[in-house]
């Protein structure tokens, strides 16, 4: 088995070294223009193929290419001593305007505050009455109320119960077990 393997491997590369095929041709002018055709193809109990065609100006971004250099970034040209004043002028005039705008906001907020810290209650809404249940819907309900308090009671005795019944069930398996320990010592 496994010299098939081997063999059929050996097959697979020699047929695709003496298939595949390329031809790059074209005006090359040495400023990276060209285009090119390429075609392969390889054959074991399948087979693929493909064509590409591709053209490239050697610049990118589709901008010409005309063998310059990329251009570079420059650097502004040093301010004047008029053009340093004015901008420093600017530059305290707009520190100063936030200065002011800052000293307004903190105005106005302590002002909300005082005025906040001064009402006298809180805001009712005008005719509005407290909620009352009618009568006999409030004794219903008070009814209600004592049969679960009594249910409560009722069951939490039963609780305590079966504690105290479990409670002497273990006392007294323990005393049992404790009366075998020694015979079992011997």
């Amino acid at each position: 088995m496994k010299k098939i393997a081997t063999l059929v491997a050996a097959a697979a590369l020699s047929t695709v070294s003496m298939t595949a095929s390329a031809w790059w041709g074209g005006p090359f002018n040495g400023l990276g223009d060209g285009f090119g055709n390429g075609e392969g193809s390889f054959s074991m109990n399948f087979s693929s193929r493909s064509h590409f065609s591709g053209y490239g100006d050697g610049y990118g971004y589709n901008q010409p290419y005309y063998g310059y250099p990329y251009p570079g970034v420059y650097a502004p040209a040093p301010l004047t001593e008029e053009q340093q004043q004015a901008m420093e002028q600017q530059q305290k005039a707009f520190a100063e305007q936030q200065a002011k705008a800052m000293q307004e906001a903190v105005e106005a907020q302590r002002k909300f505050a005082e005025q906040f810290a001064a009402q006298p209650q809180p805001f009712v809404a005008p005719h509005a009455a407290p909620f009352e249940l009618p009568a006999d819907v409030q004794a219903r309900r008070d009814e209600m109320q004592k049969q679960m308090e009594a249910r409560r009671k009722e069951m939490m005795e039963r609780v305590e119960a079966q504690r105290a019944s479990a409670k002497a069930q273990q006392d007294a398996l323990r005393q049992e077990m404790e009366k075998r320990a020694p015979a079992r010592e011997l």
